[in-house]
């Protein structure tokens, strides 16, 4: 993507031209030759009402300390950030979009009817086309359609439901490609091209991704025993309880690199990664390994020891607001908050 052309509170924010350009060609309506600044000005609205979009997945990625990049491209945009350490993480960054759309359609909702605009003013009708916009904007990102919000929404609850995640994913492609061909084909017959266009390039994704969950065959494989990640497993353990810590980093390495681990097996493998590479001293690995395994005691304890060995109070900070500061001994959290004061005062 390059470097960014701004930041939002610490946010990198990157916006390409065909952002602008399609916005341009879906509100062409807008501009006319006697009032060129009116279309300008609805333009900026909408750009603003998917920026703010984005913004509030942002936010919500970086309180989980995702580490978020906003990028604006075509008729949307998308926001980048590490993987969510839980479901239910997922579930608030993913909702937090349309959410803060539906945030701004009432407070601009709530101006004009508490009269602080008038209505038939310039300014009146360009936040009621904001609100009407941002309304629009929620409820089409709810569509249970990937890439929407939507379809977001629903795999995470159909992996919270389902216990096979590739299940869960055949299920929500499966959706996609059903409602969005019904939805392109119902906008066709309504002449809105636009629209048809873009339901139906989401479902043709769908089917794609439908492919390839078919294609890998493994609503059964996934929880199959395999004989290779077993043995460089046992290998693994075999070398950390004879102190032999870079030994048992490449065993599990290697694991890694097979095909198709269970999630038991993958929660192991970082359950190792992270204890060897904390003895071996290398504490931002031991940090990364350790955060892959949420809501263990144990592995909270490694992150805590890590930071307090490295002293930074900024990632000590961000530490002590993810959920797993709240696995830690009331004493651990007192140790790391000392951290944090002593960097705090003059």
């Amino acid at each position: 993507m390059g470097q960014p052309q701004f930041s939002v509170f610490g946010i990198p924010v990157h916006v390409s031209m065909w952002h602008f350009i399609t916005l341009m060609i879906f509100f062409r309506g807008a501009f006319q030759a006697d009032n060129l600044m009116f279309g300008v000005a609805i333009l900026l609205v909408a750009s603003a009402s998917v920026f703010l979009h984005e913004m509030g997945h942002a936010l919500t990625s970086r309180h989980f300390g995702l580490q978020p990049t906003v990028v604006l491209t075509g008729f949307g945009g998308f926001t980048a950030h590490q993987p969510a350490r839980t479901l239910r993480d997922d579930f608030l960054v993913v909702a937090a979009g349309p959410t803060m759309n539906f945030a701004i359609a009432a407070v601009l909702y709530g101006l004009l009817l508490a009269g602080a605009v008038g209505v038939e003013t310039p300014v009146g009708r360009l936040m009621q086309f904001a609100s009407g916009l941002n309304i629009y904007w929620g409820v089409y990102n709810l569509l249970p359609i990937l890439p929407l919000d939507g379809g977001h929404l629903l795999r995470v609850l159909l992996r919270r439901f389902i216990r096979k995640s590739l299940k869960a994913d055949r299920w929500t492609h499966r959706i996609g490609l059903g409602l969005g061909g019904l939805l392109a084909a119902y906008f066709a017959s309504e002449g809105q091209i636009i629209w048809a266009v873009l339901l139906g390039l989401a479902a043709f994704e769908n089917y794609r991704a439908l492919q390839d969950v078919n294609r890998m065959d493994a609503d059964f494989r996934a929880d199959r025993p395999h004989p290779r990640v077993g043995e460089l497993l046992k290998q693994a353990r075999a070398a950390f309880e004879a102190g032999n810590f870079e030994a048992a980093m490449r065993f599990c390495h290697q694991a890694r690199a097979e095909p198709e681990l269970s999630p038991a097996e993958m929660r192991h493998t970082w359950h190792i990664l992270a204890i060897a590479a904390a003895r071996v001293g290398d504490l931002d690995d031991a940090i990364r390994f350790a955060e892959r395994v949420p809501n263990s005691t144990e592995m909270a304890q490694v992150q805590a020891t890590c930071l307090l060995s490295l002293g930074d109070a900024g990632r000590i900070r961000q530490f002590l607001r993810a959920p797993a500061a709240t696995l830690l001994a009331p004493e651990r959290l007192d140790e790391l908050k000392a951290v944090v004061r002593s960097a705090e005062a003059p």
